[in-house]
């Protein structure tokens, strides 16, 4: 998965690697099942079109399926990685775009999400660094757990002045 492609520091090894979530490929399948079902319906409808207006129909079939193409090696290309000292944010299908923190960093994390992504297991994590930035993971499976675990090694990277950790979500 994604951390198979980052170069750690010696010693270090991958404690999680996880995909986002699976709803991130929704959108772009719903589409796309419909895109395909008015194809094969108009090809049954009407046998003896043009072949113009079987390209015209091609066309506007095979552009929701590129999106899901594209939408779903994205998705096998990203990754949210874990290492003892480092948490990275690995994005990008044809670039390699990796967003890396060092756990010391870290001051607090905070998981966000409504209802509807309750239910389905599904959140983002606002990462509070020392200077003050956030950076947000979104799309991110059991958000709570991957919470719980970042606050386990925040716990055990170090002595390093922080402010309390607030322990509500939004």
């Amino acid at each position: 998965m994604a951390g198979s492609r980052l170069s750690l520091l010696p010693g270090e090894e991958v404690l999680v690697d996880i995909r986002p979530h699976w709803t991130v490929l929704l959108t772009p399948l719903v589409v796309a099942s419909i895109a395909v079902a008015a194809g094969v319906g108009l090809d049954i409808g009407l046998p003896r079109t043009s072949v113009q207006l079987h390209w015209v129909e091609a066309l506007a079939v095979a552009a929701p399926c590129t999106w899901l193409g594209v939408r779903a090696v994205g998705w096998m290309r990203r990754g949210i990685v874990l290492t003892p000292y480092r948490l990275f944010d690995v994005r990008g299908p044809g670039s390699r775009n990796c967003y890396e923190m060092r756990l010391n960093e870290i001051e607090s994390v905070v998981v966000v999400r409504g209802m509807f992504e309750r239910i389905i297991g599904r959140g983002a994590l606002d990462l509070v660094l020392v200077t003050g930035e956030v950076h947000t993971v979104d799309d991110v499976r059991k958000p709570v757990v991957l919470q719980r675990v970042i606050d386990r090694r925040l716990g055990s990277v170090g002595p390093v002045a922080r402010r309390p950790r607030p322990r509500w979500g939004r």
